[in-house]
């Protein structure tokens, strides 16, 4: 009897076992290979006829995260100029928050002009971002 009243009571505080909630969500399928932190290793931009290149590894700079259901976040806060849709190695991704994004009480200071897709393309730890201005940033995963 004390056998079986145990087993209830093992099985009962196994079941109520509070989970970490504070742990993200896995990530949505479409958006597996972008989602974690990146840093800025080259941007790339036209200047008249030029194309200029720009190793961007000694500039101070900080790197951005990109969530798991695809919000960019800098510093934890989300981008004041935030893209609503991405096109990641040909396929199109629209971001759709599923949890809050934090404001940057910045952003207020900010015109932005956010273009309305973002080129990504991704292979392993290396990925590049082309906006509708045409400037190619290229950037490589935090480890």
């Amino acid at each position: 009897m004390q056998r079986l009243v145990l087993l209830l009571l093992l099985s009962w505080a196994f079941t109520n076992c509070k989970r970490d909630k504070s742990a993200e969500p896995q990530p949505l399928p479409e958006i597996a290979g972008i989602v974690g932190k990146w840093h800025l290793v080259e941007t790339r931009y036209k200047a008249g006829d030029s194309t200029i290149v720009k190793n961007m590894t000694n500039e101070p700079q900080k790197a951005f995260s990109i969530r798991f259901d695809g919000v960019i976040l800098y510093d934890g806060y989300g981008s004041c100029c935030a893209t609503s849709e991405y096109e990641i190695n040909g396929n199109v991704f629209k971001v759709k928050p599923q949890k809050d994004v934090p404001y940057n009480e910045n952003c207020g200071l900010v015109d932005c002009f956010a273009c309305p897709k973002l080129i990504i393309t991704q292979a392993g730890d290396e990925m590049t971002i082309e906006s509708c201005l045409g400037g190619i940033d290229k950037y490589v995963r935090e480890k």
